[in-house]
């Protein structure tokens, strides 16, 4: 469980270790995060530019959510079907349609359909991006691909919204549009779709492991899995009769994701609303995150070889929650800046490193079940948090909803050091699976 504590001495050679179809996905990784940044900046305002109203931002955003709740079984079972790369193909071609639909035909019900098509792109890219790393590193490497991974996301998300401040002034500019108006924020998605199809070319070059194109579970004599239904797929079997195990890596993003579901998402409007800020110091306030998050996550490999793994995932949550407070409370933008990336750095520190604990706990024929499962989890609270945030936002502001999440964030870390910290076994799904 807490693995080696001391700084390996081969730390810069380890990324140097990365095979070719690691860079390729890491190419991938940066078109697509820089592409959904441009989006994720703009999405709110522009949603609001169009008349709308902050309950159909939530409903909006439940909406994906709900898509992907309800198509995850069968995009599990796909991802695994057709193999890892094509179920990235596919979930980047989907990504390109809900952008082109905004920008092309924004009426609510398209908008909601559009939604969904990220719910689903969302699923098939979270169940199928980790166990593709996982085919291409080993002990030595797995903390720094999934930590370079993150990085990627974290710091190319921060140049897109540095860009996405800049496209609707920068649109309005060519076609003699207001640079805060609904046409101006359609041209800047249609940019971004054109950007998730760029997205594609990296995967096109890559080639799949035999394993990862047809990841199938085998399962060991056991009488619980064997009670179960034959009709449900191994894999559904194999967590099945790995419950509780599975539970105790499922509950603290769970938490998460319930207190990050009713503030992260609206940390645009926040500024806005408390600062006044127009989308150009908006896209530099977003990128500033974005690249100085970046950078602190690469350094989770340094941290999770001297303290552990999991006690690296604690240490950096708790270390986040003071200056997620002092974000919600401070009257100085400066302060605010400076509290939103200690926040952002600390912990998002975590997230990899979590995925790559969990899928340790798990035999590769069952990775992309249990990394759709930890995704569901994170996503779960997303179901209902954003229109419980809309009304909150409409009646009570911002305050609420930082209390609300620094107590989520707590517990959920609580959970991780006591189940998995404290504890002195670790939870494993490979109780019951042939991994051989």
């Amino acid at each position: 469980m807490s693995g080696d504590h001391t700084v390996p001495v081969g730390y810069g050679a380890r990324w140097r270790q990365l095979n070719r179809a690691a860079w390729l996905y890491l190419i991938h990784a940066a078109l697509i995060t820089g592409s959904l940044a441009i989006t994720s900046l703009l999405y709110n305002v522009a949603i609001l530019s169009l008349g709308y109203d902050r309950r159909f931002l939530g409903l909006l955003s439940s909406a994906g959510v709900a898509a992907a709740v309800l198509f995850s079984l069968p995009l599990w079972w796909l991802a695994a079907r057709i193999g890892f790369r094509r179920a990235l193909l596919a979930s980047a071609l989907l990504q390109a349609a809900s952008a082109f639909t905004f920008a092309l035909w924004p009426a609510a019900p398209l908008l909601l359909a559009a939604a969904a098509l990220t719910g689903v792109a969302a699923v098939l890219f979270q169940v199928s991006a980790p166990p593709l790393m996982m085919e291409y590193t080993d002990d030595a490497t797995r903390d720094h691909l999934f930590s370079a991974n993150a990085a990627v996301n974290i710091g190319v998300a921060g140049l897109g919204s540095w860009l996405a401040g800049r496209l609707p002034a920068l649109f309005g500019g060519w076609f003699g549009l207001g640079e805060e108006s609904a046409l101006a924020y359609r041209y800047a998605f249609a940019a971004a779709g054109a950007g998730l199809l760029l997205a594609i070319i990296p995967l096109l070059a890559m080639r799949e492991t035999p394993h990862a194109q047809n990841p199938q579970p085998t399962l060991a004599p056991d009488e619980r899995a064997a009670s179960l239904s034959t009709r449900l797929p191994a894999s559904l079997r194999v967590l099945a009769a790995n419950w509780r195990p599975l539970a105790q890596l499922l509950a603290p993003p769970l938490l998460i994701s319930v207190g990050a579901a009713l503030l992260i998402p609206y940390l645009n409007l926040f500024f806005k609303d408390r600062f006044m800020v127009g989308d150009a110091t908006l896209g530099n306030i977003f990128a500033l995150l974005g690249l100085g998050t970046g950078g602190a996550v690469l350094a989770a490999p340094l941290l999770s070889a001297r303290f552990g793994t999991i006690r690296t995932v604690v240490l950096v949550q708790a270390l986040s929650i003071p200056f997620l407070l002092l974000l919600g409370w401070t009257p100085l933008l400066g302060l605010a800046i400076t509290a939103a990336l200690m926040r952002a750095a600390l912990f998002n520190m975590s997230a990899p490193l979590y995925d790559a604990f969990a899928l340790a706990q798990t035999p590769p024929p069952a990775r992309p079940a249990v990394i759709g499962c930890v995704n569901a989890a994170y996503s779960a609270g997303y179901l209902v948090g954003p229109l419980i945030s809309g009304v909150v936002q409409e009646q009570y502001g911002f305050a609420p909803l930082f209390i609300a999440t620094a107590c989520c964030y707590t517990l959920a870390a609580l959970l991780i050091y006591i189940w998995f910290v404290r504890a002195t076994t670790t939870p494993t799904l490979a109780r019951n699976v042939d991994s051989s």
